[in-house]
């Protein structure tokens, strides 16, 4: 089990999906740290305490997703 911050906004928020994307960010950095987490254990983790936190299943597959494309664009150097 990884720490997820809970949602700090109400459902709806326009500001809520940045949040959630943000919570997961510093819990994917201390799940990669483990060398022995496949991807699909990661983000079966990241859902599990995502839901724990109080996130909805579908803001958090879409900030996992984000965070995917995120890293994707970073690893082909276009990111910032």
């Amino acid at each position: 089990m990884v720490y997820v911050a809970s949602p700090k906004r109400a459902a709806g928020h326009p500001d809520r999906a940045l949040d959630c994307e943000e919570a997961l960010e510093v819990a994917l950095k201390h799940l990669s740290e483990d060398d022995t987490l496949t991807e699909q254990a990661i983000e079966t983790q990241l859902l599990e305490d995502g839901l724990a936190a109080g996130w909805e299943d579908a803001e958090l597959r879409i900030a996992i997703a984000d965070l995917r494309r995120n890293a994707a664009l970073g690893l082909q150097g276009l990111s910032g």
